[in-house]
Parts: structure tokens; C-alpha cells; sequence
């Protein structure tokens, strides 16, 4: 295995013997390669000047405090328009390593029947792609962060809780963090936490936040740190075991409406990755192996899949749906 793979059990194993006690705060990407930028600044031009980012910002938020008071929603407008799915300048994180893993895994299930794929490529390759993707887990060490705030009063990083007189906010264990007060040389599109290190680096040297691969170390500490895992079939089927005990489900995640919405299309997209024979794995070959065996493939050319292969869904909350095989 790549030395810069973990595992998801060494993740549940650190949070649960040390992080959860110590104040750590985690974001699961569904995308190794995602960085932490907001989603509005993904969306602008990446030459928007800081100033137009936020007063555009500034803009949506005021019409969005608007519309909540003609709907009757009340709230904190940022943490509304965040958890509500507004584009914001904020990032989502969470004090349960569960909440973020369970965003991770959920968000990947979509995008992967939402892209296109070949016609013609083989069923194991995609199986492959999907047995074989990396996830990324962001964690970090919230009281590092409450030390830096208090010893730099400008410090531009902004964390803070949600709202937590809001049922969805309170269940998903929220924070949420944004940059503000930066000049116009600062690129929109540059992740929250390079900011923070240009910013020691050009005001503070002597106290500065070290980039080490993929980590970020202030006084020797490790401020944040960026975790790449995969999840192979029977890490799986651990996790949404895990992700149920721990209530890091669709329905307790979102408990209204949405919450039942994302329970059905998920338990949907995921019974139509067994279907398909991608939520497997690839069997191992026969000893001895050599192309005459016939028998070992099916019509369409590929290895044959063992009938009870798939993903076990009783243990998690994508349940089984009536499937015609």
C-alpha cells in the first residue's frame, strides 16, 4: 500500500483513543484532490479580487436574511444558507470524525453514477475505479486554532459553531470556517489554510505555520493535517455499519424532509451499484490460471461474479430494495 494511505480503521481508532478528547474538528472530501476552498469561490472567476468576493458575498447574504424572514425560517443567515445549500464563503466541519465520513462516502456514491463512463470499458476496470478511489479526511486541532486566535486578534481564519437552535446543525455537530479582512493579492481560489500560512509567513516569520507534506505544524504542532484513504468492499461495509451506531445517517444528519430524500436515493444509487456489479470485489483468479478456462467467464467476457458477492446493506442505512436478477 502507498505509505501515504491510511486506513479507515486506524481513522475511527486515533479519534476514539485521543482526537475526540482533544478538540480536533474533521472535513471528509469525497475527492483526494479537493482543497479547502469555499464553494463560491470555486464558482467565480479565479482573478475576482478579494474585495468583489466579498461583497458579492455580502450580497447573497443579505438577500438570503431576506428571504428566510418572508418563508419564516429562523436562524443565523450563514448557517442557514450553509446548511441549506447556498453557495457561501464558508466550509463545513464537524467535531465527529463519523459526520465527515459520512459526507465523504455519500458524496463520492453520487458523483460516481452521476459521471460518464465509457461505453466500452470493461466491468472490472469501473468496478476497479470505484473499489480503488480515494477519499481524503481533513483534521483539525481546534485548540491549536483557539491558542493562534488568541495570541493574533487579526488572525484572518474565522472558526466558529453553528447555530445549534437548528435541529439539522445541532445533529451534524458543526463549525464552520471563512477568511476575511485580506487584501487584493490574495487569490479566491487558494485554500483557507494556505492563506492563514501566507499570512503568518508575511507578518509573523519568526512564528510562522509550516507546510510539511501534507501537514501544517505551528510551534512544533501539528495544526492540520490532510488524510488519504480507500475504502475497499469490506472497509465498506464496516463503515456504514459504524456510520449507524454513531447516528451519521441520512435521517439523523437531516431530520426533516431531506433527510428521508437522501435515505431513498441512496439506498437507490447503491442497489444500482450492486446491480451493476460494481459494488464488489473482484474476484481472485483460479491457481493456474490461463485464458482457455473458459468457464470462469460469463457471456460478455468478464470474470464471473459470485451471486452473493456485493455490498451487505442490513448493517447500514441503504437498505435492499426488491431487485429483479
Amino acid at each position: 500500500m502507498n505509505e501515504n494511505l491510511t486506513t479507515l480503521e486506524k481513522i475511527i481508532s486515533e479519534y476514539e483513543k485521543y482526537e475526540k478528547k482533544k478538540g480536533f474538528i474533521y472535513r471528509g472530501c469525497a475527492y483526494e484532490c479537493y482543497k479547502l476552498i469555499p464553494t463560491l469561490a470555486r464558482k467565480l472567476k479565479p482573478d475576482t479580487s478579494f474585495e468583489m468576493y466579498s461583497s458579492y458575498a455580502a450580497n447573497l447574504e443579505r438577500a438570503a436574511q431576506q428571504g428566510y424572514v418572508e418563508v419564516g425560517m429562523t436562524g443565523d443567515p450563514k448557517d442557514l444558507s450553509q446548511h441549506y445549500g447556498l453557495s457561501t464563503i464558508y466550509l463545513d466541519w464537524s467535531y465527529s470524525v463519523y459526520v465527515a465520513l459520512y459526507f465523504a462516502f455519500t458524496s463520492y456514491i453520487k458523483s460516481f453514477l452521476d459521471e460518464p463512463h465509457p461505453h466500452n470499458c470493461p466491468l472490472c476496470e469501473i468496478r476497479n475505479k470505484f473499489n480503488d478511489h480515494k477519499y481524503c479526511l481533513y483534521k483539525l486541532n481546534k485548540n491549536l486554532y483557539d491558542e493562534m486566535r488568541s495570541k493574533y486578534h487579526d488572525l484572518p481564519l474565522e472558526i466558529f459553531p453553528t447555530d445549534n437552535e437548528n435541529e439539522r446543525m445541532k445533529s451534524q455537530k458543526g463549525l464552520l470556517s471563512t477568511i476575511h479582512n485580506m487584501n487584493d493579492k490574495i487569490k479566491i481560489q487558494t485554500s483557507q489554510i494556505q492563506i492563514l500560512a501566507d499570512w503568518f509567513n508575511s507578518k509573523h516569520p519568526d512564528d510562522s505555520l509550516k507546510k510539511e507534506g501534507d501537514k501544517y505544524l505551528w510551534n512544533n504542532c501539528v495544526f492540520l493535517e490532510k488524510l488519504t484513504y480507500k475504502l475497499p468492499q469490506e472497509d465498506r461495509q464496516k463503515l456504514q455499519k459504524t456510520l449507524k451506531e454513531h447516528n451519521a445517517t441520512s435521517t439523523k444528519l437531516f431530520p426533516d424532509f431531506e433527510g428521508v430524500k437522501n435515505n431513498l436515493e441512496l439506498s437507490e444509487d447503491y442497489n444500482i451499484l450492486i446491480d451493476l456489479r460494481i459494488a464488489y470485489c473482484e474476484p481472485p483468479l483460479p491457481q493456474n490460471f490461463t485464458p482457455s478456462l473458459e468457464k470462469c467467464y460469463n457471456q460478455e467476457g468478464y470474470l464471473k461474479i459470485p451471486e452473493k458477492g456485493g455490498d451487505q446493506l442490513n448493517d447500514g442505512e441503504f437498505f435492499t430494495l426488491y431487485r429483479n436478477r
